[in-house]
């Protein structure tokens, strides 16, 4: 159990190192008690973190100087009952029998219910399926799935008021809470492995999805509405890492990657039209860790300014924690600093450049103390950060706030209160940003932005009122799978976004159905060329003409834009790390807010401490190596699983909502309809799981459990793949706490559901389903029949016959007397459970491995063992 880590920090290599210490204490037990970073320590404060647990090791409560306190009551099987936090909101869970959950309340208003099918729906393959759930954003109906579970319809209604809803028992008093309408339908078709062939939106619009023999994307394409089929990606190419190495958008543009064969690391992007013309080719040198140290695009000319050379060339430096400390690059030669853009050129006038320079000082837990730039209008921004926690505002004026001031400016949880000063922030009871107030009026309508999500904490609708005279006007964004319905009073604008991927480009179809502007073309195609860390920096047309070029500063402010008209450039609503900018500044990135120009998250991570104990630090401040797919923690960006560019993000757990309840709720993956395919893939001490929706964007996170922290290994189905190039063809649903450094995956069949017991391991390699460790020998048992055949270890879920089966087991041994089946045999369920001594939770499986230490991952069913 590490007691002390310690790191050594030097600004500049002839620098006297500076010892930097996190500390960890643990109880009698050797579960993780506290944890101190070394800023925090020095002080004499309270731990960053401290956790409390129960006899079992479960966590019960955790008290964090950024998030503030929690705390959770379990059930008899580990489900969470209550849950309390720091601003006094109690939530409370209701189960069925089959512990699956049935209700959610929050503050003594029921915000979700959910409806399972029964052996009436069976000829629309619903049984035990999750048909209806009413969630804070309206309703999600399950018209129908698949024999591998994949769902086929999916319908969406949307709440008649923005006000939280407090749904009835009665589905007809529920309904009457809905708008009148059909609600949003989309269809999807699978092959036989469950992959999605065919998608079509609530337009009616029908998106292709051609596979090679291996399962890879070789094309796709769209159709819109009667109109003829349209290639939106042609001709992709992947090298033996599986990468996309080249590919062919539809309007002509060739772009490929190359990657160093000695470490894999992406060297060139590059993309040409159909006449060779170079649009694209940014060059990229790493130093010996993989820190991006110089980007360089060959595609853009040299240029000069008020007697300065302009380069289109980007450098970067580091200190020896790898922390960006300093940036060089172009920008605006008019540039505004803060949440706004940059003065806007139309038509793209590269003379109007400028170079800067940016540094950057970090205290000792990471937060940003100053950022100095010189550049066509230098400027600095100096942060104030709390003495005892991570929270932190601007210097405004040269007056820094004090502690009670900065205290006041976050609630109990940590989420801040104001963007700027009378731009007032509220926040749902899940710790969702849920609405924004620039303008607060003591009589009219003030100006707003109102957010809603879904049951797996996913926007899914965005509504602006603004006040102009007397007239209000309205402004609304709903998200639905591949498509978003935007509309405005002001403009009497009703237009279609159809969204999705072209390979590692970005896909935009604006369809107007009123409102189209004289200028623009209905049906407009707008590709969008991305960098590494998926940000568009070019938009493109059907004939690969240019609509808008952008740059960006490393932590995502905008640095200089370009378009051949405004009203085009307006409809560029994707930009920085593929993300959604809101007209307030802020990114949306899944589960959270990021504010570019402060350069950190506006609340609390809520995933807690996977990405070091501050909880509002953004990418471990590596903006250029490590990127943020849904909010939660980084990962670097030559990550195999990373490098097909994926905009839109996916949660790990919902925020503040325990995670237990995810699965049985069939919560993140089939809120979007995205039951498909996930691959586990061992990474050293870390975890990645890769999702495919039915919108055919690879959803990719990480999940890594610190010892006292619990993490959600979400529901699926499909094929998992491993590093050793084993294949595993099983439907299965995943929904436990994952044990501490380990990714343990569980089966639950439609008659038993197994749950985490307990969550103290050590750090060890252990897989489900037969995947092999490099570094251990496994032994296992799991409801999964498996077979070697064709070179090919498969492994299937034995849904209507549980079994007990184990395969490539070396090392075998017994726990409480629990039965591990020896390799090639299989038992039924009953007949191993007639083994496990008379519990009432019945203990009747677990998973270990050679070198373990310590209590061993457990599981248990609410089946008596006499059933």
């Amino acid at each position: 159990m590490p007691v002390r880590s310690a790191a050594f920090f030097r600004l500049n290599a002839a620098d006297e190192p500076e010892i930097r210490v996190d500390r960890s204490a643990f109880d009698a037990a050797g579960r993780l008690v506290g944890r101190w970073d070394a800023r925090l320590w020095a002080v004499q404060a309270a731990a960053n973190v401290i956790s409390r647990h129960s006899l079992s090791g479960s966590v019960l409560s955790t008290d964090s100087v950024d998030a503030g306190w929690r705390v959770v009551l379990p059930g008899e099987s580990e489900q969470p009952i209550y849950v309390w936090d720091g601003r006094k909101i109690v939530r409370s869970m209701q189960y069925d029998a089959l512990l699956r959950p049935t209700a959610v309340f929050e503050d003594q208003r029921c915000v979700e219910r959910l409806l399972y099918g029964g052996p009436d729906l069976a000829a629309r393959n619903l049984c035990g399926q999750l048909s209806r759930h009413d969630d804070p954003a309206g309703t999600r109906l399950n018209g129908e799935f698949g024999l591998t579970g994949t769902v086929i319809a999916q319908t969406r209604h949307f709440l008649r008021e923005l006000d939280s809803p407090d749904w009835s028992e009665s589905i007809p008093e529920r309904n009457a809470s809905l708008e009148v309408d059909n609600g949003a339908t989309t269809h999807w078709r699978y092959n036989p492995l469950g992959e999605v062939i065919q998608r079509t939106d609530a337009l009616g619009s029908v998106h292709f999805l051609d596979q090679t023999v291996a399962g890879q994307l070789k094309a796709s394409r769209l159709q819109l509405g009667n109109q003829s089929e349209k290639t939106l990606v042609s001709d992709i190419r992947y090298d033996a890492q599986n990468r996309v190495v080249s590919e062919t958008a539809g309007n002509g543009v060739v772009s490929t990657a190359v990657y160093q064969s000695e470490d894999g690391r992406l060297v060139e992007l590059k993309a040409t039209n159909a006449y060779g013309s170079l649009l694209q080719n940014l060059l990229y040198a790493y130093d010996a860790v993989g820190n991006v140290l110089r980007i360089e695009d060959c595609a853009q000319p040299t240029e000069y300014y008020a007697n300065q050379r302009i380069d289109p060339v980007s450098t970067y430096r580091y200190d020896t924690l790898y922390q960006l400390v300093e940036a060089t690059g172009r920008e605006a030669a008019t540039v505004k600093h803060g949440p706004t853009f940059p003065f806007f050129q139309s038509p793209p006038d590269p003379a109007q450049l400028a170079n800067y320079t940016q540094t950057y000082r970090y205290d000792a837990s990471g937060n940003l103390l100053q950022l100095t730039h010189v550049g066509a209008q230098s400027h600095s921004q100096t942060m104030a950060v709390a003495r005892r926690s991570n929270r932190s505002l601007p210097v405004i004026d040269n007056l820094p706030p004090g502690e009670e001031e900065i205290a006041r400016a976050f609630d109990a949880n940590g989420n801040l209160l104001a963007l700027q000063a009378g731009q007032n922030l509220s926040w749902d009871r899940r710790n969702q940003l849920q609405d924004v107030r620039p303008v607060i009026r003591e009589a009219g309508e003030d100006d707003s932005e109102h957010y809603r999500y879904d049951a797996s904490g996913q926007r899914v609708r965005k509504v602006r009122v603004t006040q102009a005279g007397s007239v209000v006007h309205r402004a609304e964004v709903r998200y639905l799978p591949g498509l978003e319905i935007r509309t405005n009073t002001a403009t009497r604008e009703m237009l279609y976004v159809i969204t999705g991927q072209a390979g590692r480009s970005g896909l935009r179809v604006l369809h107007w159905e009123a409102g189209q502007p004289d200028s623009l073309d209905n049906d407009q195609i707008r590709y969008t060329l991305n960098d590494h860390l998926g940000s568009g920096t070019l938009e493109l047309d059907e004939q690969a003409h240019l609509i808008s070029q952008e740059s960006y500063y490393p932590f995502g402010g905008t640095s200089w834009w370009a378009a051949r008209s405004a009203i085009e450039a307006s409809y560029k609503t994707v930009r920085y790390s593929g993300k959604e900018r809101d007209v307030t500044g802020l990114y949306y990135y899944g589960l959270r807010y990021y504010a570019s120009w402060l350069q950190r998250w506006i609340n609390p991570d809520p995933a807690g401490n996977v990405d070091g104990l501050n909880l509002y630090r953004m990418v471990k401040n590596n903006p250029m190596c490590q990127q943020d797919r849904c909010g939660t923690q980084p990962n670097d960006i030559n990550d195999p699983e990373l490098l097909e560019a994926d905009p839109q993000p996916l949660p790990t757990v919902l925020p503040l909502l325990p995670s237990t309840a995810r699965d049985a709720r069939s919560s993140a993956l089939e809120a979007t309809g995205s039951t498909s395919r996930f691959t586990l893939r061992p990474a050293g001490y870390k975890k990645y799981v890769t999702l495919d929706y039915p919108d055919f964007t690879i959803k990719q996170f990480e999940s890594h459990s610190p010892v006292a922290k619990k993490d959600l290994i979400i529901h699926g189905h499909g094929r998992l793949r491993s590093p050793v190039h084993k294949i595993y063809n099983a439907p299965i649903k995943l929904g436990f706490y994952a044990p501490p450094d380990n990714l343990l995956s569980v089966s639950r069949s439609e008659l038993y559901r197994f749950q985490s017991r307990k969550l103290q391991v050590a750090p060890v390699e252990v897989i489900e389903c037969g995947m092999e460790s490099r570094d251990y020998e496994i032994a296992y048992s799991s409801a999964f029949d498996s077979k070697f055949a064709n070179g090919l270890y498969h492994s299937q879920l034995l849904n209507r016959k549980p079994a007990i089966s184990a395969s490539s087991i070396q090392h075998v041994e017994n726990y409480h007397d629990v039965l591990i089946v020896k390799p090639g045999k299989s038992v039924p369920l009953s007949k191993l459970l007639k083994q496990v001594p008379a519990y009432d939770q019945v203990h009747a499986l677990f998973c270990r491995s050679r070198g373990l230490s310590g209590p061993v991952h457990e599981f248990s069913t609410t089946k008596n063992r006499n059933n």
